[in-house]
């Protein structure tokens, strides 16, 4: 009886061809190397305690860097490090969970590292139309409220498209509200308005006009537009001035 050919040391079997003759199989072309990632700077923080965003290296890998240095030696470097140390709690928080960037690491006491995401910004997105991605995004955020966390700055620059996975990022301006009544009613309304700013996507992702309820949670309540006006046209230009003159003084 003869034994059963060795598959690492036999004669790769070819196919005939048309007029009978056998040729052997193409050798496979070696796949181009992608293209290296270098360090790129993806936004200058211009606001009030905004951080600049870089895309840079770590450990051989590309990691998003969020660089609060800029602050170093003034009396802001303070607040930045509590918005960092807040982002990289609860982003922990989060670990485990698929639509947000894992923490890497820390560099200093001012720059935060953070997973790389490959993937499209929707606010980018030339023709976003992809009924599956609004409703993982309404997905994602109803398991991000169950875990007692608002994301509290949805939007189409913090959500990314990534082969299929909807992810969110920035989450500096996100609470965890675990337990209690008074926490559950400030709860609530952030809720709510991360739901709206879910909602606002519906159309573009999906071509569907919102239900009346949909629509009605798009409508930010009176007194929640009362606070952001306060804030943005009397509190938050007030103290821009403020630390503007702080900063010429100590120059």
């Amino acid at each position: 009886m003869n034994s059963a050919p060795d598959p690492a040391t036999a004669t790769p079997v070819t196919a005939p061809d048309a007029d009978g003759s056998s040729t052997p199989p193409p050798r496979a072309l070696p796949l181009p190397a992608p293209a290296p990632i270098r360090p790129t700077t993806l936004q200058r923080g211009t606001g009030l305690l905004k951080a600049d965003v870089y895309l840079d290296i770590h450990a051989g890998e590309p990691v998003i860097r969020k660089d609060y240095s800029r602050y170093a030696g003034s009396w802001q470097a303070i607040p930045a490090r509590l918005l960092l140390h807040h982002e990289a709690r609860i982003l922990e928080r989060l670990r485990h969970w698929p639509h947000a960037p894992k923490v890497v690491g820390q560099v200093g006491k001012l720059s935060l590292l953070l997973e790389y995401v490959p993937g499209e910004l929707l606010s980018d997105a030339a023709d976003p139309a992809n009924p599956a991605v609004f409703v993982q995004l309404m997905a994602a955020l109803a398991a991000l409220h169950r875990s007692s966390i608002v994301h509290n700055d949805v939007r189409g620059s913090n959500i990314i498209m990534s082969r299929g996975r909807v992810v969110l990022i920035d989450f500096a301006a996100a609470l965890y509200l675990p337990g209690g009544r008074l926490l559950r009613f400030l709860l609530r309304p952030l809720q709510r308005s991360d739901i709206a700013g879910g909602l606002k996507f519906k159309t573009r992702l999906t071509g569907e006009a919102l239900t009346p309820k949909e629509a009605r949670l798009r409508r930010k309540p009176t007194w929640m537009k009362g606070l952001q006006h306060i804030w943005k046209r009397r509190l938050l230009p007030h103290l821009k001035r403020r630390l503007a003159s702080t900063d010429r003084g100590s120059q």
